[in-house]
Parts: C-alpha cells; structure tokens; sequence
C-alpha cells in the first residue's frame, strides 16, 4: 500500500505543473516575441534617437536631446501635428458616428438586413491602394465625377486633391462610404441587447428615438468606447491614405505625423530625427489612450 504522503506529494507537484507552470509554458513564446518584435524596436528608437546616427559606424555621435530640440525648432513639424489633430477630428466627425448610426438603422429593417449587412461590409473588402485608385479618379479636376456633381448642381469645379483647402477632406470622405466592419460590430451589439429590457422600455413608455438614446446606446456603450480607442489611435498614425491619395502634400496640407517620420526615415536619412518622432508620437497616442481610459472608468464608477 502507497504511503498517503507520498500520493499527496504526488498530486501536490502535478497540480503545480498544471496550473502554475503549463500556462507560463504556452505563453513563453508569444511573450518572447511580443518583447522582441513590439518593446525591443521601441527601446532601440529611443536609443537612437539620442544619436547623430550613421549606419556605417554605429550608433554614431551622441548628441542627447539634440534630434528633440531641432526637431521643436522646426515648423514643418508643427505643421504635421496640426495636420494630424485636423485628421483625427475629421475621422471622428465623419468616419466614426456615421457607422453607429448606419448599424442602428440596419437593426431597424424587417427585411433585406443581410444583404445591406453585406453591402456595408464589401467596400471594406477592397484594398486600400484600389481603393485609393478609384478615389483619385472621382477626385480628378478635369474628368472625375465628383466635378461632374458640383457642376451638375451650379457650382464651381474645385481641384479637390490639389487644393490645400480640400485634400484633408478628400482623403477621409471615402470612409464614410459603406461603414465596413464597424458597422457590423455595432450592429451585433445592438442585437445583443436584451429583449425583455427593450420590452420593459416599450411598456414605459419609452420608444423611437428615446428607446435607442436611454437603452440601446447606453448597452452598447463598451463596443462604442473600443472603436473610439481605434479610431483615435489609427488617426494619430495616419500614413497610408495620405501618402498614396497626395504624397503629403500639396504644400505639405496632408503630411501627417506618419508622413513626417515616413520622409525622416526613408528620404532624409536623418535616424535620430525619425526615431525622436516616433517617440514623441508614441508618447502622445499612449496618453490619449489614458485620458480615455480614465473617463470611460470615472462613468462606470
């Protein structure tokens, strides 16, 4: 007969291995990983970014806060962070509310809601530099079909991308173009919320407008503040639709923060100035995401 101690000893050390040492075990490569691919390259920037820094004699003179400070010094600098904050607030205003409403109206209908559903999600099936083609040919000032409207309605035809004024504009518009899969996000939250509160609501009193205001919204309140976490931080790192719809410009009206360490990195050569940006820019998404974060806690508390 086995001594109980040494089976208790036994058990003790399996379920040692079980739950404390197996999860470690599974995560041990992800973590590696993550620490390698996402924390390494951001201690590598800002290491850089205190250096002159030369490729061929690595890492340079050491400067400190010097690629900082002339960075600050510089207005084209300024002038992309403007351009980023006037992108965000154009990607909230227009990209951002429009497929909360597109999903309600789509909870709304009795018949045809899966093939809107599939309507709404097909331009986000299309990739950004296609996109981005069709896009620059409705913009075009001569034969686009944007001009074509306006002139249609007795207006004027504008050179759209080419105009300081409209090329922010231009390039966020096509967001608001069928919602993608936000609006099915939203929408399956929505029908998500419980029958019987919406049925309590009804019996209330509360219906229509007031229904989706006082229960609708508030339910779907967490999927809403996950977006809004997205589509700030996309915002801040804005480069692809800028760059492919006017390389930045004209004038520099859509260099954005992106842009702006895209060219100090790959046309300038300048490391050290591209690697204080990035930092600088990390810097400012991370706090923003804090100030949402604590708002969003302050309303649940």
């Amino acid at each position: 007969m086995q001594n109980p101690v040494r089976l208790n000893s036994k058990k003790d050390h399996g379920y040692f291995l079980r739950q404390k040492i197996a999860p470690w075990l599974f995560l041990l490569l992800p973590i590696i990983f993550t620490l390698w691919l996402k924390y390494y390259p951001i201690l590598k920037a800002a290491y850089i970014s205190l250096f002159d820094y030369d490729p061929n004699n690595q890492p340079g003179t050491f400067v400190g806060l010097k690629n900082y400070l002339d960075m600050f010094h510089t207005q084209f600098y300024w002038e992309a962070w403007h351009n980023t904050f006037v992108f965000l607030a154009l990607q909230i205003l227009m990209a951002f509310f429009i497929p909360i409403i597109q999903a309600l109206f789509l909870n709304e209908l009795r018949k045809m809601k899966n093939t809107v559903s599939t309507l709404y999600l097909l331009p986000a099936l299309i990739p950004t530099t296609i996109n981005v083609i069709v896009w620059r040919w409705i913009w075009h000032p001569d034969y686009g079909v944007a001009n074509q409207i306006v002139q249609f309605f007795g207006g004027e035809p504008q050179l759209w991308l080419s105009d300081p004024s409209l090329v922010k504009f231009c390039i966020i518009f096509p967001g608001i173009i069928g919602g993608g899969i936000s609006v099915l996000l939203y929408l399956s939250a929505i029908q998500n919320v419980s029958p019987d509160i919406i049925e309590s609501a009804s019996l209330d009193g509360c219906t229509g407008w007031k229904r989706i205001w006082y229960i609708v919204l508030p339910n779907i309140r967490y999927i809403i503040f996950i977006q809004l976490i997205i589509a700030v931080s996309t915002a801040m790192q804005m480069l692809d639709a800028p760059y492919l719809f006017a390389a930045g410009g004209p004038s520099g009206a859509s260099t954005t923060q992106g842009i702006y360490i895209y060219n100090a990195f790959n046309k300038d050569f300048n490391y050290g100035r591209g690697s204080a940006a990035s930092i600088i820019l990390m810097i400012i998404v991370m706090i923003m995401t804090m100030i949402q974060m604590h708002f969003e806690n302050a309303e649940k508390e």
